[in-house]
């Protein structure tokens, strides 16, 4: 995950934030395919054995089946070998921590059809050519669990963002609910809108927030697992409001790959709440939305409905 972390809670123990911080530690130690003996890290390089897992990394894999069949494939973790062709190896924020894979060829965005999870004996199993990346829905997961750990811990409620990916639980500070800040991704100093979330889970996706240089060519981290490759949607970011974080973040994904001209319907259909900018700086918001601005859209908004 390594990514940037916010933590506010009401009321509640002395020791909430601390905690909290603790368990995300102990998940990326878990979930990152940069980090050498986590979960993800041995079962890419299992080469088809099956692999102890904590009981988080379960519920992770499941999480992850759950997330393909409600974006209709949209959201794939088994496009990891395309990303790595694609350049991205190493972490961005450390380029020391690279992935590693089992030897051999790997076959990208075939789903997890194939994956088996054994939640008994607490093993996954990975076709041998098969490697996954949690990436944001491991965020939204995390994000997840820590804020509903908080409110059973005692708080009123709390609010988790981790690296953008913010989930929300128990009481809101206001009548509004939090105020959820959406960045413009053509103007990162500024706000695109400011959202009153009660309660849930927001995540955006980007083709912006992570690039770099192939040779001459500029590229991004969202492969479309239609293509296995780097999507070539017109859409910059999408924002999606939905009942969990990593749904928000699944669904945010889903949403960016159909392009402008399908990311209302796309969310109409999932009877999600998205707000869209596509690369020109047209603004797309699903009608739904609208209730929820404590402050109006910083942009014209081309698309209502």
């Amino acid at each position: 995950m390594a990514s940037s972390v916010v933590i506010i809670t009401l009321d509640g123990p002395a020791s909430a934030g601390r905690d909290a911080r603790l368990r995300l530690v102990e998940l990326e130690a878990l979930w990152s395919r940069f980090a050498p003996g986590s979960d993800i890290d041995r079962l890419n390089r299992a080469a088809g054995a099956p692999v102890p897992v904590s009981r988080a990394t379960i519920t992770l894999l499941n999480t992850m089946v759950e997330a393909a069949k409600a974006t209709d494939g949209r959201f794939d973790p088994t496009m990891l070998p395309a990303l790595i062709e694609a350049g991205y190896r190493a972490s961005i924020d450390d380029a020391d921590r690279i992935t590693t894979l089992s030897p051999g060829p790997h076959r990208s965005c075939v789903g997890l059809e194939d994956v088996v999870i054994d939640a008994d004996a607490r093993t996954v199993t990975l076709p041998p050519d098969v490697a996954i990346d949690p990436g944001g829905i491991g965020k939204g997961l995390a994000a997840d669990l820590v804020a509903e750990q908080l409110v059973l811990d005692g708080a009123a409620g709390a609010l988790v963002s981790i690296g953008g990916d913010l989930a929300a639980a128990g009481e809101s500070p206001e009548a509004h609910g939090w105020e959820v800040e959406v960045e413009d991704p053509h103007d990162p100093v500024h706000a695109l809108a400011h959202l009153g979330v009660p309660c849930g889970g927001v995540a955006t996706s980007s083709t912006v927030s992570r690039r770099w240089d192939v040779g001459k060519t500029s590229t991004h981290h969202v492969i479309d697992p239609r293509t296995g490759v780097a999507s070539t949607t017109d859409l910059a970011a999408v924002t999606v409001v939905a009942p969990r974080a990593w749904l928000a973040e699944a669904h945010a994904t889903g949403a960016l790959l159909g392009g402008s001209d399908h990311v209302l319907a796309y969310a109409h259909e999932h009877r999600l709440e998205a707000l869209a900018v596509d690369t020109e700086g047209r603004v797309f918001a699903t009608g739904g939305l609208e209730p929820t601005l404590i402050r109006p859209l910083r942009a014209l908004t081309e698309e209502v409905c």
